[in-house]
């Protein structure tokens, strides 16, 4: 359980590029990390990403919008379908050791409906790399299938539970920002701010913030490294935790 846990983390925590901005990559470039999707820019200001995670299918498209003075815009559009991921987590070791609840992050009790998830997001980015380039970001989302999903069959972890609390829930808002800032010709950090809500859930909100220092050799491959400390309110009670975040990520 802990391994699993660890390695969505790691998935959850990286910063691209320019993933998080309004700034799409360019026609034809590819990028990919260690723990992060793998993202493509196509034709027309058009960004496809994919989450590497093939038990929970992730995919979005992020697509330049006309400009507001001097702000960058875009709109993000992600669909997911996690009923695999989720039937996989109720036992992904257990039935073979001979314990149907061993090792498993939602009871094997619980039927997994067939649903799928679709997010919408506006994104604005203004400034430049040496004098800091501020995000902002908001979002609404719905579920759908989630209505006969048990409210008792959620994974009640930090970054896991909102990010799926739509599915039980029906409905996810989400507000945002980042500021990046480059401070010598390799050396670059990131600052990111993320708010959950969660209505009609038994955990009703997540702050999620990080700080990452990046250090990029070229625009073939970059290190990130720092942490990320998440508070929120989860069925069990509020808590708050703070992780470690890293990455390796390569670009051609």
């Amino acid at each position: 359980m802990r391994r699993c846990f660890f390695i969505l983390i790691l998935g959850m925590v990286s910063a691209q590029w320019y993933g998080e901005t309004a700034t799409t990559i360019d026609e034809r470039r590819k990028e990919i990390g260690l723990f992060s999707p793998f993202r493509m820019g196509l034709k027309n200001g058009t960004e496809l990403s994919v989450n590497k995670f093939l038990l929970m299918p992730n995919v979005s498209i992020k697509q330049e919008r006309p400009s507001i003075r001097e702000w960058e815009i875009a709109q993000r559009f992600q669909l997911e379908y996690p009923t695999i991921g989720m039937k996989w987590l109720q036992s992904p070791m257990g039935d073979e050791l001979g314990d149907p609840d061993m090792f498993a992050l939602i009871s094997p009790q619980f039927d997994i409906p067939q649903m799928v998830s679709i997010y919408g997001e506006l994104i604005a980015t203004n400034g430049l790399p040496t004098k800091g380039i501020l995000t902002i970001r908001g979002g609404l989302g719905f579920g759908l299938g989630g209505n006969k999903l048990s409210n008792d069959a959620t994974i009640d972890l930090p970054i896991i539970y909102p990010r799926l609390s739509i599915y039980y829930n029906g409905i996810l808002m989400k507000v945002g920002g980042e500021y990046y800032r480059q401070f010598r010709d390799s050396w670059s950090y990131v600052v990111d701010y993320d708010m959950f809500v969660m209505p009609g859930g038994r955990g009703r909100y997540t702050f999620e913030h990080k700080m990452l220092l990046v250090w990029s050799k070229s625009q073939k491959f970059r290190f990130l490294i720092g942490y990320k400390l998440i508070a929120g309110e989860y069925p069990y009670g509020a808590q708050a935790h703070l992780l470690p975040a890293l990455d390796v990520q390569f670009g051609w």
